[in-house]
């Protein structure tokens, strides 16, 4: 019996699973992750405004005070009144009057709003002030 000369088969890699699998990679990864440029901290969702020269204060001490897009106000991560935003900051002045206050405004909230917290902490004594931004 006389066998033919057998040719080698030429060995195929199936691609199919493989790109499957990156493409799966791919979706996983693109929903799980945020491309906004939200910062969500202690709670609160803002929008903060952009700016080239963001500097980042030091977390020593320092309180921080939210103004949502809706106008209302946090601090410590709590929703509060302006009577108690004003209470609190007054506590927070008298244990400390160096502390600096953290603004953390979203850019879509009207000015004045950011304006009459500023003034609020300026009437209590806190002369140091930051405003949380994103860096551009």
């Amino acid at each position: 019996m006389r066998f033919s000369p057998r040719d080698d088969d030429e060995v195929v890699l199936d691609m199919t699973p493989l790109i499957d699998m990156v493409f799966q990679l791919l979706i996983f990864f693109l929903l799980t992750t945020t491309f906004s440029l939200n910062v969500k901290e202690n709670g609160l969702l803002l929008d903060l405004p952009q700016a080239k020269a963001a500097q980042i204060p030091s977390m020593a001490s320092q309180v921080k005070v939210g103004v949502l897009e809706d106008g209302r106000l946090m601090l410590g991560g709590q929703a509060v009144s302006e009577e108690k935003l004003r209470a609190g900051l007054a506590e927070v002045a008298r244990q400390n009057p160096d502390i600096m206050l953290v603004l953390q405004a979203d850019q879509r909230v009207e000015h004045q709003r950011v304006v009459r917290v500023m003034d609020l902490a300026a009437g209590l004594g806190l002369r140091r002030l930051g405003i949380a931004t994103l860096e551009e």
